[in-house]
């Protein structure tokens, strides 16, 4: 980086796309309201993920770089509470060191937390920095590097609707090519897939959910000639392993697919499907919402919070979207799940879904975002 900058912001968030990539979509509304004039720094963890959703990214009028931080996921168990705290100072120090690279070249410096467990080293990082923390919270209950950080804030915004009068609430937060999503037909040619036939999208996220890979096998066996395999093809996004496995699964059931560990151009996925079987993180309810794509979800069973089942109750209560139970084993997913699934393929209950987005707002959360940074920052 070179030359002097009005505004600096450092992204703090990673472990998982669903943290990093509504960082990337308010750098890019950044760059819209002050082309040329903001820099960026992400400060993510040592995981491969978070190298690979970052890897080839441009935003046009947003110079940026990346910094790995050594931090650890937060938990309770001894061996997992020791790494924290053990890695605690580094993550601290990554943080600072984030604020001042950035203070040699712009004349303010804003920390901006996605959550996660990279961020809470960030926010303690700004506190002794003395720059101010915007802490975008993005699931309906907040986790625990949230609740840990939102003492530190110098505002708090979340993107879901929580019960904390404290947040200010903004709409969904998704990339702008979400937003503007391309033509199904462009779509469907990237996929080598038929614009003749309609699409069933399923990801587990960026990590990929192995349960829902073998549900979605399952369910389509156990309808037989309910579900109709010539009228339907599969994008699947099934995480680093179970990718061969699933090929064969496919071509077992005669069944047209195109299968990856990862999916790096979701805008592409979403324009091209009628229908979505997934999780319920944050991430993927904000896409659904962009998309307009109605989906089964099927929340992440391993949280007690159940936040990702929280995550899903606005789309569910406008009609956009189900909301199943994840029982893990095949056979028990597919008796707790077999009627969501046929109304998932089936023409008018998804013809239901799809009106019922018409009536929520846009997942313009983003600019919101950037708007409250550009305020905090003093440079609007």
């Amino acid at each position: 980086m070179s030359g002097r900058t009005r505004l600096g912001v450092v992204f703090a968030g990673g472990g998982t796309g669903g943290h990093i990539q509504p960082n990337l979509a308010i750098a890019e509304a950044l760059a819209e309201r002050m082309p040329d004039s903001v820099r960026g720094m992400f400060v993510v963890s040592e995981r491969e993920i978070d190298q690979r959703v970052l890897k080839g990214e441009r935003i046009e009028g947003f110079e940026f770089d990346s910094l790995v931080s050594s931090a650890k996921p937060m938990a309770l168990k001894p061996w997992a509470l020791m790494q924290f705290i053990m890695n605690w100072g580094g993550s601290v120090r990554a943080g600072r060191r984030a604020i001042r690279n950035l203070r040699e070249t712009c004349d303010k410096v804003v920390v901006v937390s996605t959550g996660g467990f990279v961020s809470p080293g960030v926010a303690q990082a700004a506190r002794v920095e003395g720059v101010p923390l915007v802490m975008v919270n993005l699931d309906a209950v907040p986790g625990k590097a949230n609740r840990l950080m939102q003492r530190w804030a110098t505002v708090l915004l979340s993107s879901a609707k929580v019960e904390d009068a404290r947040f200010e609430r903004v709409p969904p937060i998704v990339r702008r090519r979400l937003r503007d999503l391309p033509s199904r037909e462009a779509s469907l040619a990237h996929f080598g897939l038929n614009a003749d036939r309609k699409t069933l999208l399923v990801t587990g996220g960026s990590q990929g959910a192995r349960s829902v890979n073998r549900f979605v096998i399952a369910a389509m066996k156990a309808l037989g000639e309910k579900f109709d395999k010539s009228a339907w093809q599969v994008i699947h996004q099934c995480g680093g392993a179970g990718e061969d496995e699933l090929v064969r699964a496919y071509e077992e059931l005669d069944v047209r697919a195109h299968v990856a560990g990862y999916l790096p151009r979701m805008e592409l996925a979403l324009a091209a499907s009628d229908a979505c079987v997934c999780r319920g993180g944050a991430g993927a309810i904000a896409d659904l919402w962009a998309a307009h794509l109605p989906a089964l979800i099927l929340p992440y069973p391993g949280h007690r919070d159940e936040h990702q089942k929280v995550n899903a109750r606005e789309l569910e209560s406008a009609g956009c979207v189900l909301v199943g139970t994840d029982r893990v084993e095949p056979e028990a997913n597919v008796s707790a799940n077999r009627a969501n699934f046929e109304a998932i393929v089936g023409d008018e209950s998804r013809r239901r879904m799809s009106v019922a987005f018409e009536r929520i707002g846009p997942a313009n959360g983003a600019e919101h975002v950037a708007a409250r940074v550009i305020e905090i920052a003093g440079c609007g």
